[in-house]
Order: structure tokens, then C-alpha cells, then sequence
């Protein structure tokens, strides 16, 4: 029986240089795939985070425009409650002027119409998504986060005011409105009453008349709206100029960031 013997093979010994230049070779090439990866993900979030920008501008531009036609009805809805506590404590309730029942509407039937309800689908994409990652500066951050506390003062405020017309106004209207001239008015439903007010000029082919008027008492009637004004100011005054602030703010930063405009 034969043995076969392997032949020992001897590896020369390489010199440490050798060594050292594969592991350098093996290094740079792991570190260019690592840094390759890097900006590729660089590139994408930067691509998103334009994309995401676009979208929350948009948000919070169409947002700007909405809060200052509200602000507009809330200085007509300030100026036909001032005539209505004037006309109250003054004029007779019998004969009623043309401007009386539009006024008495728009103290205490126009309510959500004059309520800015921010919108904030993107932000809470954002939010729920964990993008807002995508956002490195630290200004743009600190103003999303300014809009978010913005908005939930805004929401808290309008559960405030939402409130005391369900409590205080809407028992009022139910016992002195008089529904008949609002539907005339509104021609059965088919015209808003804001659309109706500015396109009559306060004229009604149906005369109006209070409801249980001998039971109206005026002073209760004029305390009532004139603390609801009060509510209405404090918010104009102070919890929507935060907002539009904080909006302003967000719309400056996103334009710097992102080079983006109002189209």
C-alpha cells in the first residue's frame, strides 16, 4: 500500500508594508462605499425634505390667506354688534329698521363663519412620520414647533368660544329669532346669510318681527352681546396675532431654506 506524503509548503514571509497596504486598500474601500452610501441618503432626504417644505408652505400659506378673511368678518362683525346694542338700548322694537335683523344675525347667528380653523394635515405628517428629521435647520424647527403651540391655542379658543354659544347664545336665538325672515332672507337656504347681507345691502322683501318680544328684555339682551364682543376681541387681540406670528415666521424660514415663493 502506498503513502502519499503532502508536500509541506512553506509561504515566505511577507514584509509588513505589504500588510499595511492591503489593509489600506481594504479600508478605503469599505470607507468610499460608506461615504457613497451617505450622500445618496444626503441627496434623498434633501429631496424630501424639499418636497415635504413645498407641501407645509402651501399649508400654511393658504392658512395666512384664510386668517385674514377672518379677521376682516370679525371687524364687520364688530361694527353690526356695536349697531345692534346701539339700536337695542335706543330705538323702538316695534318697527323695526331694515338693518336691525341682519344685525341681530350677525351678533349671534354668524359664529363658525368667523372662526379660523388652522389646518395642520402636513405638520402632522411630519410629526407622525418622524420627518421633521429631514429639517436641519434649527430655525425652521424652532418655528414649527412655535406654529404647532400656535394652533393649539387657536383650537383652545375656539372650544372656548364654540361653547359659550351653545350655552348663551343659541337659548337666546331660539326664543327671539325670528326664523321666518332668515329663511326669506337667505332665499330658502339657497344663499348664505353673509352672501345674502352683502348682496341685499340690509333689504328684506319680508318684514321681520322679535319673537315673544314682550319677554325680551333689552339690557340682558345687550349685556349678553356686548360680553360676547368682549370674548371675540380678546381672541382678535391676542391669540390670533400669536398665530399669525408664528405663521409668518414659519413661511420666512421655509422661503429662506428652501427658495420657495407664493404660487
Amino acid at each position: 500500500m502506498e503513502v502519499h506524503h503532502h508536500p509541506q509548503l512553506h509561504h515566505e514571509k511577507k514584509p509588513w508594508k505589504e500588510y499595511f497596504l492591503e489593509f489600506l486598500m481594504i479600508f478605503l474601500a469599505v470607507s468610499m462605499g460608506f461615504f457613497a452610501e451617505t450622500m445618496r441618503e444626503n441627496i434623498s432626504e434633501n429631496g424630501k425634505a424639499k418636497e415635504l417644505a413645498k407641501s407645509l408652505y402651501q399649508e400654511i400659506y393658504k392658512d395666512s390667506i384664510a386668517m385674514h378673511d377672518k379677521l376682516v368678518l370679525r371687524d364687520q362683525k364688530d361694527e353690526q354688534m356695536l349697531y345692534f346694542m346701539r339700536y337695542l338700548k335706543d330705538s323702538s322694537l316695534t318697527h323695526l329698521s331694515d338693518r336691525f335683523y341682519p344685525s341681530f344675525t350677525w351678533t349671534y347667528m354668524i359664529t363658525a363663519g368667523v372662526t379660523f380653523d388652522p389646518n395642520d394635515g402636513v405638520l402632522n405628517q411630519l410629526r407622525n412620520s418622524g420627518t421633521l428629521r429631514y429639517f436641519k435647520s434649527i430655525e425652521l424647527q424652532n418655528a414649527i414647533s412655535n406654529i404647532n403651540t400656535a394652533i393649539f391655542k387657536v383650537r383652545d379658543r375656539n372650544a372656548h368660544e364654540y361653547t359659550f354659544n351653545e350655552e348663551y347664545l343659541r337659548p337666546f336665538v331660539l326664543r327671539y329669532f325670528d326664523f321666518t325672515w332668515y329663511d326669506a332672507y337667505t332665499k330658502n337656504g339657497k344663499v348664505s346669510i353673509t352672501d345674502a347681507i352683502k348682496q341685499t345691502s340690509f333689504h328684506s322683501a319680508t318684514p321681520a318681527q322679535i319673537r315673544n318680544m314682550a319677554d325680551l328684555k333689552s339690557g340682558d339682551a345687550i349685556a349678553l352681546a356686548a360680553y360676547y364682543m368682549l370674548i371675540l376681541r380678546s381672541t382678535k387681540q391676542t391669540i390670533y396675532p400669536a398665530y399669525v406670528a408664528a405663521n409668518h415666521k414659519l413661511l420666512q424660514e421655509l422661503r429662506k431654506e428652501y427658495n420657495l415663493n407664493n404660487e
